[in-house]
Order: structure tokens, then sequence, then C-alpha cells
């Protein structure tokens, strides 16, 4: 700890220095194929004294196809998660080793498992993460679309208001996109989508890692027609889903009137030279056609 200032971090943890509690291991499980499960999990699912799980009965099933005798196996999920806290802080500082897992794949991604972390950083309690199977990894690798850089929305909204709003603001990120969502209400999001985005790339990743895993890659008006198509025939897809979303592309989409909105507000936040640096890296547009919207707009405020 002697090369870090306490005054300027929330906390700082070094992972097993704490002798006197327990690990809060966080463990990566499986999104459809059992055979994903790393080594190291196995192995750790076999040692801890508790397993925290999303829904026991599932972790059940992995244990089993493991040979993995039950531990002792406590649901943990967004429902009960603040009353089992106070436990579970007890139960480490007994020196109890404990094994957080989701459903499948990666926890804490898109649920509110993050706030046991911040517990246990508070209290020096011992924290490490068992990587494995994600499906925003998953899906994104498989997409076709641009790597370097994404954005993860979680969940869109069950209420069609709600996935309106999600989408519109993100309508000029730059980075390609990943949501969550079901193939109940697919046909309907991506009306929104094409609404809201324009005629984009997109990909739909569907039964990850299992026999009948679907990869379906295309410009978001010819993808709706194919969904709308298969509801009104009664061949719906079914299931969760994973969307990938092209980024807003500047260069193929010039419009003054929408150069000046962004502008305008980066101008709201950061000085003239800066903004303009911004905008010139997340636009890939000329900076001297920036900069001189940017001046146009300063002498008229």
């Amino acid at each position: 700890m002697e090369n870090f200032s306490k005054e300027y971090l929330d906390y700082y943890h070094n992972t097993y220095s704490n002798d006197h509690c327990g690990v809060l291991y966080i463990i990566a499980t499986p999104i459809g194929n059992y055979d994903d499960i790393s080594l190291r999990a196995i192995k750790i699912l076999g040692l801890v004294d508790i397993l925290l799980c999303e829904d026991t009965r599932r972790t059940k099933k992995l244990l089993s196809h493991l040979k993995i005798k039950y531990k002792t196996l406590i649901s943990y999920n967004d429902i009960n998660a603040d009353k089992k806290r106070p436990f579970i802080l007890k139960q480490l500082f007994l020196n109890k080793n404990i094994g957080l897992v989701c459903d499948a794949g990666t926890p804490l991604i898109s649920d509110p498992g993050y706030k046991i972390v911040q517990e246990c950083y508070l209290k020096n309690v011992n924290v490490t993460h068992l990587p494995g199977p994600s499906a925003v990894i998953n899906a994104l690798v498989l997409s076709g679309l641009p790597t370097n850089q994404f954005y993860f929305g979680g969940f869109l909204s069950s209420k069609k208001s709600g996935r309106e709003k999600q989408l519109l603001t993100t309508k000029y990120n730059t980075m390609t996109g990943i949501w969550f969502d079901t193939c109940l209400r697919l046909e309907s999001t991506l009306k929104i989508m094409l609404y809201t985005y324009g005629n984009r790339k997109i990909s739909i990743a569907r039964e990850l890692t299992k026999i009948y895993e679907d990869i379906i890659c295309g410009d978001l008006e010819n993808i709706h027609n194919v969904i709308n198509e298969r509801n009104q025939n009664n061949k719906p897809l079914k299931g969760e889903i994973v969307i990938i979303v092209g980024g807003y592309d500047f260069s193929t989409d010039l419009n003054i009137e929408k150069l000046k909105l962004i502008i305008e507000n980066k101008l709201k936040k950061h000085t003239l030279r800066d903004a303009v640096k911004l905008i010139t890296e997340e636009t890939n547009l000329s900076k001297k056609i920036i900069y001189k919207e940017a001046i146009k707009i300063i002498n008229t405020i």
C-alpha cells in the first residue's frame, strides 16, 4: 500500500492480502455449452464453502454435470441481494470461501452484483474473478462488425417507449452497440432501430455456443423484413438474443445541421480547441470544416 496514497483512492485492493477472511470468487460459467467451463472454475466450484446462485436449480444442473457435490447453495439475485449482502460478508469474515455465479456467462454483467464487490473492497475482503464465457464478447466477435470500440447497453426495455428512449440516446454513437433483447419483441425493436438509426449493418446472435447457434448479419432493413415475414408465417425466432449494431458513420452521412448540433453540445462542456479535437476524432471529418462551423456558432452566441 506504500505506493498508493489513500487520499486519492476510493479503495485499493490486493487480492489474497487479508489472511483473516475468506475469498469471494466471481466465477464465469458456460452460456450454453458445458465444455466451455474452465479448469480453474471447476476446481474452485469444488472448493468453495458457499455458492451464491442467480437460480439454484440451474446451478445444480451444472454441478451435477461436472460431478461436483452440492455445497451450500444460496439464492442471490436482483430481488434479494440487498438483504443477503450482510450475511455474505459475515460468512467471509468467518473465513468462508464463497463463489458467485449467474445462470449463464460472466456474473455482474448487466446485473447488480457489483455492489457486493464494492462492499468487499470497502471492508478489505479478498475478491477475485475467474474469467470465462460472456454472451457480450461472443456475439461481438461473431458479428463481423468493428470490435475495436464498443458500447454495451444491457437489456432493452420491455416497454416500447423505453426502447425508443434507450436507442435514441445512442443514435450518434460511433462505437458498435450491443444490446440484450428477446425474440418475442425483436420485430418491434428492429422497427424502432430502423426509424432511429437508419439502415445500418447489424448482427443478431441466438443460441450462442449451442448446436443451433444462429448468427444473422446484414442491413437492418433486410433483417427486419425477414423477421417480420417469419412472424407472419408463424415461424418466429425463440429465446433471448444479442443484437449488435454498427456505429454511426459521419463520413457517409454528412449533414451540416447535425454537425452544428454536435458542436453546440461539445462547446457547452469543452473549450473550442478541445471540442474541435474531440469531434474530429469521433467523426473523422476535416478539422477545418469542424473549426469553421464552430467559429460560426461562437460568433452567433
